[in-house]
């Protein structure tokens, strides 16, 4: 029996940005359906438009804890068939994330 893994919260959770392999329009016009990887699954997610860098395909997210496979990682929206947090694990953490700094402009 293995012994479950206690994430190490984050007290200042770091900005970066999810790697998106698809991002489409969706009916309601405020909102992209993208598409990515993350620990070897493949999720969907429909999430606002200002959350996402179209040109860039990419989808920004917040780390918030460490576990000793990798990252916990927050998207502004719940997957299609989990919630809102992935796991990135720290192998495949080149390929899924992107570290750097964003300006957040709501509404726009």
């Amino acid at each position: 029996m293995t012994t479950p893994q206690i994430p190490k919260w984050r007290a200042e959770p770091e900005q970066v940005w999810v790697n998106c392999e698809n991002i489409k329009e969706s009916d309601l016009p405020e909102e992209l359906i993208v598409q990515f990887w993350s620990n070897g699954e493949h999720f969907t997610s429909f999430v606002p438009k200002r959350f996402v860098n179209y040109a860039d395909r990419r989808l920004q997210a917040v780390i918030i804890a460490d576990v000793e496979e990798g990252l916990l990682v927050d998207i502004p929206a719940e997957t299609l068939t989990s919630g809102p947090r992935i796991l990135v694990k720290d192998s495949e953490k080149e390929q899924v994330l992107t570290f750097e700094q964003w300006v957040h402009k709501v509404g726009t």
